[in-house]
């Protein structure tokens, strides 16, 4: 039964009844030495569920819609504006009581809540249409407040640095609806030595799209990650070369993207998510934060990511039962 439980990769249909979906592997299985806190020396990876990232097997420029259930993961973050509350940002379920996202969302911020279980913020009950088969709908939402914001302590706008955050909910997430689940995080030494480049990934969003609106149904678009010295270089290109220390600053970044595809004004604290293998099952891996690029979406310039890999310890040295 347990064997069978790590096996469960999300929700399928056939013949328009959902069904449970089990993915197997021949894959060994993955070195899982516990990741520490650096403060205490005591492991914390129980504070990460081992259920995540199930595979349903676009800030979004040149992308196209994802599908209902497909990243049960997606948090939207709510601002208190004058005009009345606004989604500006996004994030991540990591687990019942945390929500991964980017300094810049968080910092200086009036935020008014997250929602979890969207996917078409137009409408309260989203639908999923196929010929021939019974429409798949969902309308379960949770509306969550948020006890503390715990940004980097040493995050910086410009040059942009350190830019990630967490969210610790008031209450508990509540994991019994198809439509909210955790994304995995590269915790093995395996996923957290990954070397992305020219990887391909996954960015979902409800962003800016290439006609210039604000996307209302999720998106997604796929693109590879760029090599760390052409990231460097556009980098110091997006700069302006007006900082030194601009380099240092790489080392805990990537950058992706390809002409007409990459993220957009409105996906920041998104992620940037690899099917990898996460103990033994084929799973969503979150590697990236949504963090800065080039104002005019689309251009050759690529977006820049917050190397989640670079920050586990900080995460799990902030997050608590």
């Amino acid at each position: 039964m347990q064997m069978f439980s790590t096996a469960f990769c999300g929700m399928g249909y056939e013949n328009g009844e959902r069904i449970h979906k089990v993915c197997c592997s021949v894959f060994p299985p993955l070195n899982t030495m516990p990741s520490l806190d650096s403060r205490s020396g005591i492991s914390k990876d129980h504070l990460l569920p081992e259920m995540c990232g199930s595979i349903l097997g676009n800030r979004i420029f040149g992308g196209k819609y994802a599908k209902l259930y497909e990243f049960p993961w997606m948090a939207l973050i709510s601002y208190n504006r004058r005009y009345g509350p606004q989604f500006e940002c996004a994030g991540t379920i990591i687990n019942s009581k945390y929500i991964l996202t980017a300094a810049h969302c968080v910092v200086n911020k009036n935020i008014r809540d997250v929602r979890i279980g969207e996917f078409d913020v137009s409408t309260d009950m989203d639908c999923e249409y196929e010929a021939g088969v019974y429409p798949n709908c969902e309308n379960h939402i949770q509306n969550m407040r948020v006890e503390m914001a715990i940004p980097h302590s040493e995050y910086r706008r410009m040059p942009p640095t350190n830019d990630i955050a967490l969210l610790r909910m008031q209450g508990e997430i509540d994991f019994s609806h198809s439509n909210v689940e955790p994304i995995c995080l590269p915790i093995t030494p395996e996923l957290k030595n990954k070397v992305l480049d020219f990887k391909t990934g996954t960015v979902a969003g409800w962003g800016v799209t290439e006609t210039g609106t604000q996307a209302t149904k999720l998106m997604k678009v796929d693109f590879p990650v760029k090599s760390n010295s052409d990231c460097k270089m556009y980098f110091r290109n997006l700069l302006n070369q007006r900082f030194n220390e601009s380099m240092k600053t790489m080392k805990n970044q990537f950058c992706g993207g390809e002409f007409g595809k990459d993220s957009c004004s409105g996906d920041s604290g998104g992620p940037f998510m690899i099917k990898d293998f996460y103990k033994d099952v084929s799973r969503y891996v979150q590697y990236g934060i949504v963090s800065h690029g080039p104002k005019r979406c689309g251009s050759d310039t690529p977006g820049f990511y917050t190397d989640v890999t670079k920050y586990i310890n900080w995460i799990l040295d902030n997050i608590t039962d």
